[in-house]
């Protein structure tokens, strides 16, 4: 299906004609008289976009919203027709009638009519959100189209009428709208209401001014649609500047009309039998403590817990609250259930406390918004104790006397109260107690150039705790393994788990995951050193990095999110008793950036390194004029934050330093329990993982055994060509090339050619890699890249004057390009056709690339086949503090040192055929021997 008919059928059809809600049958009969129905010319029919019409004509009138639809749909493919097959509708049927009108298929002249032939809606009694624990009321009606044809125009319309129980005389409307470049030819919006009637209306997207006309005694609103496309704003701005095209209509006049309509409806409920079971949970919770902060939360708790979540929207229950009594009867209700009872069960303790409508969506927009009910989508109780405001949600979990004071992030509310009331703010705070804490180990013991053992806690308080807790309890073990397996990764990345296990303590309401396992090294080499910049500090993700530099943006605020409060402490063990080892950075900070506040200490004692971090904030929002002082102080802390320096002499594997078998077996025994839980979708992994845990420490035969098993649970192509290079250094060329020719096999792209030319020459073979280097040109994404390798391929025949003269007419071609002046810097170098152009060829490869370690590596080659073995020692030396592992750079410093008279070069010799066996056979290749 094209993306145009997708969203014909998935959005034009059921977003544009909004959830429909009718009566107990469907009812069949023409539009109404109110209702100006279009009609379709031959023009309108003719070619176009796929959707000929959209009608959206609304009347509000005495409490009751009537509502008519039409569509006008192009079918002009097979997908098309498919995508419109089936017309559906859905209602509730407490409130109101749904009305079929048409179902016609326009046919040139003909005009076929479904409806007169015969064709009825079908009605669907299942409840389409029960696995969401939601039971509206509602049905669906569903029309299998029959007899549409490529070319048909198919017309449906139809018309609701509502009429909601909670709202007396009043009525609301509020629809989204579409929007260019929706494939609309024509189509239109029209709102009416009789002129006596005080109705206001809000219309967001519209281009130019809009008013109603009067006209037969009714005021009238048309939009042409689709409306212009929305001006793009920024993500991370507030929610009410991303609110999109829609429109509203509303007969309440403020928010306390609104406040007061909804109210009866709630506060007539709050009444408690005295000797009922209620009654008793709250003579229970009193005898428990005298606090009423603590009865607060204990209430909280029990409606949380004690009553399963269910929303009941029929007779009128979307807006109707059910009896507390009912409530704890059947243990289930939704939000304005559990609301009722745990304010009904406040009030019983003498805690001031009333009901809240709040939106878990519009936040920060409520006020924008036309004060209806129906911008609200939740309820929560709000209490005032000790002249503090606090804020209980029956529906989240883990809410304790600890956590009882956090906010939730809503923004905005409107109390329900017999006299009305207007919206009030749920003014932000820190949390009381932290959301989420993390208690880390890192054992770098073994040297930060292998994998590093982990050990984590991560503790959640609150809801989030609770929605751990559901998943774990009501997930399947593959589910529970990617939550916790993504919860360990943001903290410390690619992270492999050994073990892992979930507590809830019903007490603290507090979940807590506990993890060990193993994790690629996290420390990099800068600067001829080691360093760590320690992972999961909350410190590090501070950002106020907004983009407002487009006019339209400039007074647009940048969203802080949610109040938040995160800890972390972290432990790294550190290599060699931590001798030597040093922190960069500041190790005490105390610092606040607009409401965010950093608290952080770091120290070294013996050969533990321990950073204790804190993050706190208020969250909301920042001022434009405000962003430029929040950044320059955030680069400040950044700069701030502490990163372990390793000493430049500590002792690593390619020193020559034997690794301790007891800083090993930890990390062989790990990947040994991580291969043995392994599933089938994991196994291959796992072999790869101990693999490179092995390649590292140059134990390429215990890498290989892992890389075959991995292949052998899941072949791929970087599975053999990881294979194929583990076999080249260890100098079978044999297997190497027939393992690049197998993912070769599997790729068919070419990236291989390059290793398998270098290996068939090394075989003897180079007529080989002449036929690979022709077959290249037909495949290579650049001509630039086939040519230098038959240049490589020619010079491997003995063809080195010919190979040469290609790759310097390469250069010609695209002077200055770095990797092509390396290659021909290397390529004249390993052929022993060095001189004085060649070198200065080398010497522009260095600066184009910033001096970086193969193009010195290629250039001290030159130097060497030239005799300058200074000049090739000092790039040798370089090549060497920053990538101490290139064996090539070694082996030729070792050779270089020795023709210095330097009898430590026989030292860089075992070290290169330590780290790679197969270097002096290759160097042979090239006419180098030590």
């Amino acid at each position: 299906m094209n993306r145009t008919t997708y969203f014909v059928a998935g959005t034009v059809l059921a977003c544009v004609a909004a959830p429909a809600i009718a009566g107990e049958e469907v009812l069949y009969r023409p539009a109404p008289d109110w209702v100006e129905v279009k009609t379709l010319t031959a023009k309108d029919l003719a070619d176009g976009p796929p959707i000929v019409n959209v009608e959206q004509q609304v009347r509000l009138e005495g409490g009751t919203v009537s509502t008519y639809r039409e569509t006008a749909l192009r079918l002009n493919s097979p997908e098309m027709i498919t995508s419109a097959s089936t017309l559906t509708a859905s209602w509730m049927p407490d409130k109101g009638d749904l009305i079929i009108h048409d179902v016609k298929l326009i046919r040139g002249d003909e005009i076929v009519d479904v409806i007169a032939g015969g064709a009825k809606f079908d009605v669907l009694r299942r409840e389409a959100q029960l696995e969401r624990r939601i039971v509206d009321g509602a049905r669906t009606a569903t029309l299998v189209l029959p007899g549409a044809r490529v070319g048909d125009v198919l017309r449906f319309s139809y018309s609701t009428t509502q009429k909601d129980q909670a709202l007396g005389e009043n009525a609301e409307f509020v629809s989204p709208l579409p929007t260019e470049p929706v494939p609309i030819a024509d189509g239109r919006l029209i709102i009416s209401w009789p002129e006596g009637e005080d109705v206001d209306w809000m219309l967001r997207g519209a281009a130019g001014d809009q008013a109603p006309v009067a006209r037969d005694g009714y005021r009238f609103l048309s939009v042409p649609l689709p409306l212009p496309k929305p001006d793009e704003m920024p993500f991370d701005s507030p929610l009410r500047y991303r609110l999109g095209a829609f429109v509203e209509a509303s007969t309440f006049a403020d928010w306390m009309q609104v406040s007061s309509v909804m109210a009866p409806h709630y506060l007539d409920k709050l009444s408690l039998a005295a000797d009922g079971p209620i009654m008793e949970q709250v003579r229970e919770i009193e005898g428990k403590t005298s606090d009423p902060l603590e009865r607060a939360a204990l209430a909280t708790q029990l409606v949380q817990d004690r009553i399963s979540y269910m929303l009941n929207g029929m007779d009128g229950g979307n807006y109707l609250p059910q009896a507390p009594d009912v409530t704890w009867r059947e243990r289930y209700g939704d939000c304005k259930a559990k609301s009722v009872l745990l304010v009904a069960m406040l009030r019983a303790m003498d805690i001031d406390a009333e009901l809240v409508l709040v939106s878990t969506i519009q936040g920060d927009a409520i006020p924008t918004l036309l004060p209806t009910p129906g911008n609200f989508n939740h309820v929560i109780a709000h209490a005032v104790i000790g002249g503090e405001d606090y804020w209980l949600d029956g529906t989240t979990a883990g809410t304790r006397l600890a956590n009882v004071s956090a906010v939730p992030a809503f923004s905005y509310g409107l109390p329900l109260r017999a006299g009305g009331a207007d919206l009030i703010e749920l003014e932000a705070r820190v949390p009381p107690v932290p959301d989420a804490t993390a208690r880390v180990t890192l054992d770098s013991r073994a040297g930060p150039n292998l994998p590093t053992l982990f050990d984590i806690e991560l503790g959640l308080s609150g809801a989030a705790a609770g929605q751990l807790r559901v998943v774990n309890d009501q997930m399947g073990k593959e589910i529970v393994d990617n939550v916790a397996n993504a919860a360990v990764r943001s903290y410390l990345g690619n992270a492999r788990i050994v073990d892992r296990s979930l507590e809830f303590d019903d007490e603290t309401g507090r979940g807590t995951l506990r993890a060990t396992g193993v994790i690629d090294s996290p420390w990099s080499r800068q600067e001829e050193v080691y360093q760590l910049e320690p992972p999961g500090q909350p410190a590090a993700s501070v950002s106020f990095d907004a983009d407002r530099a487009r006019a339209a943006w400039r007074d647009i605020p940048l969203a802080l999110g949610a109040p938040t409060y995160e800890t972390v402490d972290l432990k790294v063990l550190l290599p060699d008793g931590g001798k030597g080892f040093t922190i960069e950075g500041e190790p005490d900070i105390d610092q606040t950036i607009s409401v965010v506040e950093v608290d952080s200490a770091a120290a070294i004692t013996g050969d533990v390194f321990e950073l204790k971090q804190s993050l706190r904030s208020t969250g909301g929002e920042l001022a434009v004029g405000d962003l430029v002082g929040a950044k320059r102080d955030t680069a400040v802390l950044q700069r701030k934050l502490p990163t372990i320096i390793a000493p430049a002499d500590l002792a690593l594997t390619w020193t020559g330093a034997k690794l301790d078998p007891a800083r090993m077996k930890p990390l062989e025994d790990a990947f040994a329990k991580i291969i043995a839980k392994a599933d089938e979708r994991e196994l291959a992994g796992a072999y790869y993982g101990r693999a490179a845990l092995r390649s590292s420490v140059y134990d390429y035969a215990g890498a290989r055994e892992d890389l075959t098993k991995a292949i052998e649970a899941e072949a791929s192509a970087d599975m053999y060509s990881e294979r194929a290079g583990l076999a080249y250094r260890m100098g079978d060329f044999e297997a190497s090339l027939a393992d690049y020719q197998q993912a070769e096999a599997l790729n068919a792209d070419g990236s291989t050619y390059w290793s398998q030319v270098d290996l068939l020459g090394l075989l003897g073979r180079p007529e080989e890699g002449l036929t690979l280097a022709e077959d290249y040109a037909d495949i290579a994404e650049k001509n630039s890249d086939a040519r230098s390798l038959m240049a490589s391929a020619l010079m491997w025949n003995g063809q080195i004057e010919e190979g040469l003269s290609i790759l310097a007419s390469e250069v010609k071609k695209r002077p200055g390009d770095p990797t092509l002046l390396n290659s021909e810097c290397w390529q004249g170098g390993i052929w022993n056709a060095a001189d004085a152009s060649l070198l200065s060829v080398c010497d522009q490869a260095v600066a184009k690339s910033d001096w970086s370690a193969d193009k010195l590596d290629s250039r001290a080659m030159v130097h060497f086949r030239l005799g300058e073995m200074e000049e090739a020692l000092t790039d040798l030396d370089a090549v060497l503090a920053s990538a101490p592992e290139l064996a090539q750079s070694m082996f030729l410093r070792g050779i270089v040192r020795l023709r210095m008279g330097d009898k430590g070069g026989r030292k860089d010799i075992e070290l290169a055929q330590r780290i790679q066996p197969s270097v002096a056979r290759i160097n042979k290749a090239y006419g180098i021997e030590p």
